[in-house]
């Protein structure tokens, strides 16, 4: 402590100018170490890591909601009229390619397919007949009669059988068969609905994008697709098939993805929740650590060849973990300060060290 004594010979300034220097020498042996090292006159560069930029494509994502559909998907309905003999399937069973689903009564179809065989093996006898008899035994218009005869038979053979195939309705595809009334001794007339059958080991989802991105829309995008109903069960697929026109009212264009049902869990008419990855340009990708800020916004130190320093300004496009996507004026190769880079000052001259 410091202060005047009595019988003390000093006045009273000599005190105050011997107060003040004390308090100057403590304030600069307490000063920060940096302020301490530039009063000293140090002026050592700081020593900082630097990374490589890379550039990465600049993925943009466009998210929409779409209903969904199997891939092929038909109303059977009965092409003759008749009574129902036989139902061969049960809703929601699975059935093959041209599996019998369903019979109608069809005796006379089958009388008539009988008919139709043994007159055309009538036929055949007569023409394989005249063919083992010499040519001056049979005449030329006989033996031509024989053969046009063979050629009806032949065909009425062949419309009997179409009509006794029409008595059995089959499965056009493989697929999952939809709920039935119908039941043994029921009556149906041509044209009325049977079942529905879907194929759905594939889903089509249909969608709509913005008028802004559907120039980038392309057959064969990879699209990310999650049921509604069902947070967190992620389907991947691609698109299909892209519109030709914009709405005029809306101002989108119609999108249609398709992704895989292998296990049939996927029920047709769900709706989905869809996001398309769109390929864009190039961007410069950097390590989180390396963005700086200030109240002009995001930037970046870029390294020289003379080991100073630049100012780059940055916008952040994506994050992926800890690397950034930006928007900047950056090249590949260009070498952005990683760490150390919070108290430079553009054209500081700084210690490199690789990372």
């Amino acid at each position: 402590m410091i202060g005047i004594f009595p019988g003390s010979t000093r006045g009273y300034g000599q005190n105050v100018i011997y107060t003040a220097a004390v308090f100057l020498l403590a304030a600069s042996f307490f000063a920060p170490p940096a302020e301490a090292q530039r009063r000293r006159g140090g002026d050592e560069p700081p020593a900082i890591t630097f990374v490589d930029v890379s550039m990465r494509p600049r993925n943009d994502r466009v998210a929409a909601v779409g209903s969904s559909r199997a891939r092929q998907e038909v109303t059977l309905t009965a092409r003759v009229a008749g009574v129902v003999s036989d139902v061969f399937f049960e809703g929601g069973s699975k059935v093959s390619a041209d599996e019998p689903l369903l019979k109608l009564l069809s005796e006379p179809e089958a009388i008539a397919v009988e008919t139709a065989e043994a007159q055309r093996a009538q036929a055949f006898d007569t023409v394989e007949r005249y063919n083992q008899l010499s040519s001056g035994s049979i005449t030329r218009v006989a033996k031509s009669e024989a053969e046009t005869a063979l050629k009806v038979a032949d065909a009425a053979l062949r419309a009997a059988r179409y009509q006794l195939d029409q008595m059995t309705i089959r499965a056009p595809f493989a697929g999952v068969m939809g709920l039935t009334n119908l039941q043994p001794g029921d009556y149906v007339a041509v044209g009325d609905a049977i079942a529905t059958i879907d194929d759905r080991s594939t889903l089509i989802i249909e969608f709509t994008v913005p008028e802004a991105v559907a120039s980038s829309v392309k057959i064969g995008l990879p699209v990310r697709a999650n049921p509604i109903a069902r947070t967190g069960d992620v389907s991947n697929g691609k698109v299909q098939a892209v519109g030709t026109r914009i709405d005029p009212v809306s101002r989108t264009l119609r999108v249609r993805a398709e992704i895989p049902n292998t296990d049939l869990s996927l029920i047709p008419g769900s709706t989905f929740s869809v996001s398309i990855r769109l390929p864009g340009e190039e961007a410069p990708e950097l390590p989180g650590l390396a963005i700086q800020w200030d109240r002009a916004g995001a930037f970046v130190w870029r390294l020289t060849g003379e080991n100073t320093v630049e100012r780059v300004d940055a916008v952040i496009l994506a994050r992926n973990g800890g690397r950034v996507l930006v928007e900047a004026d950056l090249e590949a190769g260009d070498k952005v300060v990683h760490e150390g880079g919070g108290f430079l000052r553009a054209g500081q001259t700084v210690n490199p060290q690789n990372s």
